[in-house]
């Protein structure tokens, strides 16, 4: 059985931080994660900041319901940032090149900001890249 995986949560007007700490897997970790989330868009929040400093595994699983959760969140007008990636993390999303479509911030406090300074996104490049991830193509 993995271990627990203990989300926390800090608002800051309409951004939600959500504080990661255990193992992001498939298994009831990332149904638990994807409900999270599911619940914070039927509250209307749709900028969401994911602080991964604590997530100690991420497989697959998690993988699939980070982009899952991106792209819910891209069609209602949001995104999911990540904060505090650690270099295991940032390996495996650099290996399936989602490094390329995630927005990746060194602190929780810089992601939160960034939602102040852009236009809700629409068609970016991480969408182009996303894209071409799905279909194979080299970046």
């Amino acid at each position: 059985m993995a271990p627990h995986l203990v989300i926390t949560e800090q608002r800051f007007g309409a951004v939600a931080l959500v504080s990661l700490n255990g193992w992001l897997v498939a298994d009831d970790q990332d149904a638990q994660f994807r409900n999270y989330i599911d619940a914070l868009v039927s509250e209307g929040i749709t900028k969401i900041v994911a602080d991964l400093q604590d997530v100690t595994l991420l497989d697959s699983g998690g993988i699939g319901v980070l982009v899952a959760k991106f792209l819910t969140l891209r069609k209602r007008g949001g995104d999911l940032r990540l904060a505090r990636l650690t270099a295991r993390t940032q390996r495996v999303l650099s290996i399936t090149r989602l490094l390329t479509v995630f927005a990746t911030f060194d602190s929780p406090d810089s992601a939160v900001h960034s939602f102040a300074t852009d236009a809700p996104p629409t068609s970016s490049p991480g969408d182009i890249a996303f894209d071409s991830v799905l279909r194979g193509e080299t970046l």
